[in-house]
């Protein structure tokens, strides 16, 4: 965009700029340069914060997806830390995919591009997930009344990886050569089912603690539209230590749980393996594998799935029988077991028993 002077004109001052969806040069003039400055103002504004101001009906037919995705995160107002990483985990669909025209996107490029993906090694759980983002992207889109919904293709069967949780002496061996902050970690994210991450657990203040009605209550990672927060009661065996916690922090004006030296923590990465290393752990466990503690212990322990699936802020059951399915396994069996037994079972068993001998 720029301000060009005239000869020979009534309007002599030319404000022009390249439309960002039809990527043809668009212009005004004006008789004052004072009116043409303004003009180059607005629209400087309007390219960085109003684009789809420009998405003339004309313009409608070249716009494309890497264009759609602008307009779409705009109007999400993600936080600078969600939008890097979703940008990030989508710099390689839109790699292949941004610069087309959306209404020359369809059901066999798509197919095409997802397994383009998984022959270069991805998973096919992350291209799952990468192009459901798609599909919602392209869909809101055609809500909007850009375009029309194309038909999407059956995205790649999701088959996730099992992980086994860590055991109790793993967590005591842990909790043994742990730092200070990386053992509140252990304990609250195995005691609490948080997400280990800046989206919960890196998250909590103080003040979310209520140790009068003994409650954490966790904002959610934004996972679940229908439950922004939670609350997680504070078991007894906890709650003496939060609160000789609580009482040290506070003396020290400290606001976060989860610190290092009284400022915020935002990785764990190096301090994790050095605690794995130390306690003599050779077998992968994540952090995020305290969270699957949790669920892994209330579901062996008899806890119903829904309650389980509510303290972790999963907005369905489902992802508790996908990913603990084993354990669930056993509470069956258990609750089986518990019935009453017929009286008459063993007359049968021993009629059965004789007429097979005979």
């Amino acid at each position: 965009m720029a301000i060009r002077k005239l000869k020979n004109r009534a309007k002599k001052w030319l404000v022009y700029w390249r439309n960002p969806f039809s990527g043809k040069l668009e212009g005004k003039t004006f008789k004052t340069q004072e009116e043409a400055k303004k003009e180059d103002s607005l629209v400087k504004h309007r390219l960085l914060f109003e684009r789809e101001s420009f998405c003339h009906d004309e313009a409608l037919e070249t716009v494309t997806l890497e264009q759609v995705y602008l307009m779409y995160i705009k109007e999400k107002q993600l936080s600078k830390a969600n939008l890097y990483r979703q940008m990030s985990n989508m710099r390689a669909v839109f790699r292949m995919l941004g610069h087309y025209p959306v209404d020359k996107i369809d059901k066999l490029l798509l197919q095409s591009a997802m397994e383009a993906l998984q022959a270069q090694g991805v998973k096919p759980v992350t291209v799952h997930d990468r192009f459901s983002l798609l599909r919602a992207i392209l869909r809101w889109g055609a809500n909007k009344g850009f375009y029309e919904m194309m038909p999407f293709p059956p995205l790649p069967s999701v088959h996730y990886e099992k992980f086994i949780p860590p055991s109790q002496n793993e967590l005591r061996e842990l909790l043994r050569f742990a730092v200070s902050h990386i053992q509140r970690v252990i304990i609250l994210g195995s005691q609490l089912g948080a997400r280990i991450g800046q989206s919960e657990l890196f998250s909590l203040k103080w003040s979310d603690v209520d140790l009068s009605e003994r409650i954490v209550r966790i904002h959610g990672s934004r996972k679940n539209s229908n439950a922004p927060w939670r609350e997680v009661p504070i078991r007894d065996s906890l709650f003496s230590l939060m609160e000789s916690w609580y009482k040290s922090d506070t003396e020290q004006g400290i606001e976060y749980i989860i610190h290092y030296k009284g400022k915020p923590v935002r990785s764990i990465k190096t301090a994790w393996q050095a605690t794995l290393k130390k306690a003599g752990i050779t077998r992968r466990i994540r952090p995020y594998d305290l969270r699957h503690a949790f669920a892994t212990d209330a579901i062996a322990a008899g806890v119903d799935i829904g309650t389980v699936a509510e303290l972790m802020g999963h907005s369905s059951p489902q992802m508790i029988l996908r990913h603990y399915q084993y354990v669930a396994n056993k509470q069956k069996r258990a609750a089986v077991e518990s019935l009453p037994e017929l009286s008459c079972m063993n007359n049968l068993y021993e009629q059965e028993k004789g007429l097979t001998t005979e």
